[in-house]
């Protein structure tokens, strides 16, 4: 029973167990003063030295992050692009000194006979940004990629190619049908058949709006000024096609980390390849950038970070030691290449440079004389039904115990966690045929929750107020 009690109080709080402290110690600063929401991985030689997410992953029905969640991973989406091109090249169907109308004959714009492949993968395509003069509207409306090719990147040059970094999602849209041409198949199954079948990535793929995936967390935009999330602007994530519409795992990701760096799905002279900074294109390589030492990161590293929105990634590669730092996120109230350096300097025995790391203490930050009472929590089965108020009687024993009665069954079982932003609890309670499991958190006067039943199949999401 107690066994059992643990592992759902893991599963429904988002909390993971790791070895070393320091982790622990940074990824708990990070939420609590940073809003770090989200998971992060670090590993050496492709073995996970620590593994951790925590955070909310739906803030409408207060469901917790853990480190299975799936995150939106935005432009870390243009690696995969760039390796499926270099793919191509290694298998002679694709030169990176060809141009545009080499492989895209339809395409009409000033760019056709001027920028090359390796224009397109380096952002120096010349191609004005197509964002620069419409903005984020471009994506607010559904579009193919044909379409977005001919009516947002094929004007007239803004630059001589290769001579200027200008970051932009239309040449990697671009590169995504070429690909698609050189192979007559889509995007998705080139993706599906050269990467993440290959590697073993069976929680990856590419996103649609009107997909459901299972576990894939919801993002929010996080407004400092307010100190408030909100929830993301809505857009159609399939217009970023090959620029930035896949979602992944973290542990995923390590796998196509290592499958690049191990040399299992590119040539040990084309990773070079991907690796050489071009220092008049803001040192960008082909698919990462790459730096000599910044910060903690004393050593020479790759990075690639993404973020649309509130969906947040960072994915750095310590290539001496073949070290890999992920983290994703699903706000953008983090600095997660930071907290990454942070991370690293745990990984190699530096002081963390963070102003002071502190500890709730819950003696002096929660007022348990107020938690302790009648809550009133609503257990309607949709937002659409009558609301249904039950009691959810909390008595506080001992240190972070407590027992009460929950829906008119009493049980003893109840424990806090006090070391997050709100106080997190979980119990159980239990009749004649079925254990049931509880957790939540509570937020002032308010509380939210979920319960869950094994032997009855349900997930109830469930908040309330306390009773005068």
């Amino acid at each position: 029973m107690k066994l059992i009690f643990t592992t759902i109080f893991i599963y429904l709080t988002g909390l993971t167990f790791a070895q070393n402290p320091e982790y622990s110690k940074l990824l708990n600063y990070y939420h609590s003063e940073k809003n770090f929401n989200g998971v992060i991985l670090v590993a050496t030689n492709g073995q996970i030295d620590y593994l951790n997410g925590n955070g909310i992953s739906s803030r409408q029905s207060i469901t917790t992050i853990n480190s299975k969640s799936k995150f939106k991973i935005a432009s870390v989406t243009k690696t995969f692009t760039a390796v499926l091109a270099l793919q191509l090249m290694e298998q002679g169907k694709l030169n990176l000194n060809a141009t545009i109308g080499e492989y895209l004959p339809e395409y009409s714009g000033e760019a056709r006979n001027k920028t090359t492949i390796e224009n397109l993968i380096t952002y120096s395509s010349g191609i004005p940004n197509c964002e620069s003069y419409i903005g984020d509207q471009i994506y607010a409306t559904p579009i193919s990629a044909d379409s977005f090719i001919v009516k947002y990147s094929s004007g007239k040059l803004e630059a001589e190619p290769g001579t200027k970094f200008s970051y932009d999602n239309g040449d990697y849209i671009i590169l995504g049908r070429i690909i698609e041409k050189l192979t007559g198949k889509s995007f998705r199954d080139n993706l599906k058949e050269k990467i993440l079948q290959p590697l073993g990535m069976m929680n990856t793929d590419m996103l649609q709006s009107k997909d459901i995936v299972t576990g894939l967390v919801q993002s929010y935009l996080f407004d400092d000024s307010l100190k408030s999330f909100s929830a993301d602007k809505p857009y159609y994530i399939e217009n970023f096609f090959s620029a930035g519409a896949m979602y992944s795992t973290v542990e995923d990701l390590l796998k196509f980390d290592q499958g690049i760096f191990t040399y299992k799905i590119l040539k040990k002279e084309t990773v070079n390849l991907m690796l050489t900074p071009h220092p008049k294109l803001d040192n960008v390589g082909l698919g990462f950038w790459t730096a000599a030492a910044y910060g903690a990161l004393n050593t020479r590293f790759a990075y690639r970070p993404g973020g649309i929105y509130g969906s947040s990634a960072n994915w750095i590669h310590v290539i001496d030691s073949n070290r890999t730092i992920i983290a994703f996120s699903n706000t953008n109230a983090t600095d997660l290449f930071e907290m990454s350096q942070q991370l690293n300097a745990v990984a190699t025995g530096q002081k963390i440079s963070l102003s002071e790391i502190k500890k709730n203490d819950a003696s002096k930050t929660f007022d348990f004389d107020k938690i302790k009472g009648t809550w009133a929590i609503d257990l309607r089965p949709s937002p659409n039904s009558e609301i249904y108020l039950k009691d959810f009687l909390i008595n506080p024993t001992k240190d972070k115990s407590f027992s009460g009665e929950f829906y008119g069954t009493p049980f003893t079982s109840g424990t806090f966690n006090t070391e997050w932003e709100y106080i997190y609890f979980a119990f159980t309670t239990s009749d004649k045929e079925n254990i049931y499991y509880h957790s939540g958190y509570i937020d002032g006067d308010k509380i939210s929750g979920i319960s869950y039943s094994a032997n009855r199949k349900f997930i109830s999401h469930w908040t309330g107020f306390k009773k005068k």
